[in-house]
């Protein structure tokens, strides 16, 4: 029998119980123990190495990804090797170089494929120089930006360096799957696409800097899983089917990667956040605040090359300019409201991030016609309502709504980028083809015909090189432009809250009162020592002879001042090597 029952015998009036027990019954608390065991080891290992394992295994899962599906694309493949977006295949046959041509320029082509071959579609000199400018804002800019705080330094910069490198590889993959054709399922690469991942990073770190310090590395990691598909999204939506112009993110970058930082501080948040005290631990010291100020001008000096990365021909021009004059007019309207603010004095909080506005709110009209005054008003007016936000807006935020703002991100960014966004609309709706001339397909591309058409039939005897677009009118760049901001939000906040409550399980081990702000948590510190343990230590080296032999025996002396040393060696010289008694 393997079960234990009582069994009762009547007999005499009398009763009686026993118990029969099978042997195999002492071994089930055994195996069950050694089951807890184990599930208690697993656990153990899954405290200790939860983060090692999170990057492990996402790691892999890229690697085998990129491995079945990343290729190089157009610029990347041999002329013989690349492929007619319109068939993927090969190219079959080169033309013979005609005698006296140099076989290196000659423009191969083949009848199936009309574009020369040899031609490349994004030139790396073209745009590789941006490419790392860009690159330089994310993990300089961003990551020193956040070294405000006093003790956590290291993470600031060394979260925001694992944070971003994660993100480039995750959107290189989710963009690529958004952009999957039916006749090739390979993810083909080229410098744009990296210059997006680029792009993705930097929404991804906006959001960051809202939350910076008050989750631990496990959940950071699982918010940049979760926000980098909705980022892609979207990406996706504003660029491949609402068409809007909006080259430097303002859209897409800045006002997603602010309300989903916001709308995810606010899902997480705790009231303790709320207390005056709490933010007294933000508190920073000369050190912090000068690098800070140093992120700051890498991110005001790199600005333009952000804006105009991906604008092409003459909009490239117009994006540097526009941008380049918007920005330095916010950083003189933040110096200028600091002023007034703080009674003659300036707010490192202000200048250290209101005077990169100008950049945020141009980067949807930057190649624009905007002209430089424009750009000017732009800049001045992002500078001012950015500062105003830090000053009077932040505390609202924070004390009676629940957004705990780490970095003011909603002032820097969000503020500037949905004023950006109404700006791109009125600038958009404003665009003639008398002012952008020849170039106003290029800017606009729906704008163009429908094909076969007779309108498209004159203008492509005028522009060769013009594709059929959407017959769209100004008026409804103009509306796709605002809807974008809709959607934008809504997938921001959405994504965000969803996001949220996964971050709110306790497998993720969200950080206390005792390990906010903290970088030992995370990071082996430097180990701190006294003025009189140092001393010490020196006479204790002194010990050591030639040989290498410790005289253990000798006691210690700590010598504190060059008078007390010199009075040691009693020939008014010290030297290390001895510590007479």
């Amino acid at each position: 029998m393997s079960e234990t029952s009582p069994v009762s015998s009547h007999g005499g009036g009398a009763s009686s119980t026993y118990h029969r027990t099978n042997l195999q019954d002492h071994a089930l608390p055994l195996v069950y123990a050694k089951d807890r065991s184990a599930i208690a080891m697993l656990e153990a290992v899954w405290s200790r190495k939860k983060i090692g394992l999170i990057i492990g295994i996402s790691q892999l899962a890229f690697i085998i990804i990129f491995g079945f599906l990343v290729d190089y694309g157009w610029d990347g493949s041999p002329a013989s090797k690349r492929t007619s977006s319109a068939s993927h295949s090969e190219v079959s046959k080169v033309v013979v170089v005609l005698p006296g041509k140099n076989a290196s320029s000659m423009a191969l082509q083949t009848v199936d494929h009309p574009v020369p071959v040899t031609t490349s579609k994004f030139p790396v000199e073209t745009y590789y120089a941006m490419f790392q400018d860009v690159h330089v804002m994310v993990f300089v800019g961003f990551g020193f930006l956040m070294t405000f705080l006093r003790k956590y330094g290291y993470s600031s910069v060394g979260f925001n360096f694992l944070l971003a490198a994660y993100v480039l590889q995750w959107s290189t993959l989710m963009r690529g799957f958004l952009r999957l054709s039916e006749n090739d399922y390979r993810i083909k690469l080229d410098i744009v696409s990296l210059i997006n991942s680029d792009f993705t990073a930097a929404t991804i770190l906006i959001s960051f800097g809202v939350v910076l310090g008050k989750l631990s590395m496990s959940q950071y990691l699982i918010m940049v899983l979760f926000e980098t598909v909705f980022v892609t999204i979207n990406e996706w939506i504003c660029y491949e089917m609402f068409f809007i112009k909006d080259v430097g993110g303002t859209v897409a970058i800045h006002l997603f990667g602010a309300f989903f930082g916001l709308a995810l501080a606010r899902t997480i948040h705790q009231k303790k956040w709320s207390h005056d005290d709490f933010n007294k631990l933000k508190f920073g010291s000369h050190y912090n605040d000068l690098l800070s100020l140093i992120g700051t001008l890498f991110l005001w000096m790199f600005w333009p090359s952000f804006n105009a990365a991906l604008a092409t021909d003459d909009g490239r021009y117009r994006a540097v300019f526009n941008t380049y004059f918007a920005i330095t007019a916010s950083c003189l309207s933040a110096f200028m409201t600091s002023s007034f603010l703080s009674h003659g004095k300036f707010s490192l909080d202000i200048i250290q991030n209101s005077t990169l506005a100008g950049g945020v709110v141009v980067g949807a009209v930057c190649d624009m016609y905007l002209y430089p005054w424009g750009a000017l008003i732009c800049g001045a007016g992002a500078g001012v309502i950015s500062a105003l936000g830090y000053f009077y807006l932040g505390p609202i935020l924070d004390r009676k709504l629940g957004f705990h703002d780490t970095c003011g991100v909603n002032n820097l960014h969000a503020m500037p980028a949905f004023l950006g966004t109404l700006i791109s609309a009125i600038v958009a709706g404003c665009a003639t083809k008398e002012v952008y001339g020849s170039g106003y397909y290029t800017q606009f591309p729906k704008h163009a015909p429908l094909a076969n058409t007779k309108e498209f039939l004159d203008l492509k005897a005028l522009y060769p090189d013009l594709q059929p677009g959407l017959g769209w009118t100004p008026a409804i760049q103009a509306g796709y432009q605002m809807a974008a901001m809709g959607v934008t939000l809504a997938l921001a906040i959405g994504g965000a809250v969803l996001t949220g409550m996964v971050l709110r399980l306790p497998i993720w081990d969200a950080v206390n009162e005792y390990n906010v702000f903290e970088d030992d948590t995370h990071w082996e510190l430097p180990t701190k020592m006294k003025r009189d343990d140092e001393a010490q230590l020196r006479e204790r080296i002194g010990r050591v002879s030639k040989d290498g032999d410790y005289n253990s025996d000798q006691p210690v002396v700590v010598l504190h001042t060059l008078s007390e040393k010199k009075a040691a060696t009693g020939n008014g010289y010290y030297s290390d090597h001895k510590a007479p008694v």
